[in-house]
């Protein structure tokens, strides 16, 4: 877990999988029609990952205020890009390995006090490495990642009332921090992603409660994180009657 928090180590993985894309890229003769290629998205990534190595406080000092956001900002848009090049290539595994170097780039904004405004990537990347995790220090530790990037684009996201499209980023993320922190067995990380989904997306959260009660119910959970479950449950009109 420590490897996804560590820029360095993200660029290792980065480049270990950046390669097969280009070299379909290479192959494949395609025409590109304008849009920006792997190799040009790749050379402007590495650049940015040098960058986000070195502690903002040593950047040119005459660098506006808001450069980090914005050279994160860019950095997520940009591992995105390449991560659509590497599904369109047919390197799944590339684009997974991308999705994931995104949720690098998220916990360093978290950690420099910057909004997160693609979310996309970011909620792919923690829900593959969620849900690759069995052991609860780890889905605990990703459950606080999660609630760092839901405090860093809550002011993009967090008015996302909208319900027809159950795949849409924010509720994904709302919904996974709740599972994950579940799944870690930390009632009270439970109860902070709890009370974000029914502040946020209250509607879906019944959704949730509903599910997430069967579940509680049926599989091998301790007897304090079922019930924080089945309290909330019980909030939202799901009780055991």
């Amino acid at each position: 877990m420590a490897s996804i928090l560590n820029i360095a180590a993200s660029r290792a993985r980065f480049e270990q999988y950046a390669q097969p894309v280009m070299a379909r890229f290479a192959e494949g003769g395609i025409d590109t029609g304008g849009q920006v290629t792997p190799p040009q998205l790749v050379d402007a990534i590495r650049q940015l990952l040098v960058l986000l190595q070195k502690d903002p406080g040593s950047w040119d000092p005459s660098l506006p205020e808001d450069e980090p956001e914005r050279i994160g900002d860019l950095c997520i848009g940009l591992l995105m890009d390449l991560a659509t090049w590497a599904d369109r290539l047919g390197e799944r595994e590339a684009r997974a390995a991308l999705e994931t170097v995104t949720v690098s780039i998220a916990a360093w904004l978290v950690q420099h006090q910057q909004p997160i405004h693609i979310l996309e990537p970011v909620v792919n990347g923690l829900a593959l490495l969620a849900n690759a995790e069995h052991e609860p220090a780890a889905l605990q530790a990703l459950a606080s990642i999660m609630e760092g990037v839901v405090e860093a684009a809550s002011d993009d996201y967090a008015s996302d009332l909208e319900s027809t499209d159950p795949k849409r980023p924010w509720r994904i993320l709302l919904f996974n921090w709740g599972i994950t922190a579940t799944r870690a067995h930390d009632p009270e990380g439970m109860r902070k992603a709890f009370s974000r989904l029914r502040e946020c997306l209250p509607a879906d959260a019944a959704v949730f409660f509903r599910e997430g009660r069967q579940q509680v119910l049926q599989g091998n959970y301790p007897a304090d994180v079922r019930q924080v479950m089945l309290e909330a449950a019980e909030s939202n009109g799901h009780g055991l009657h």
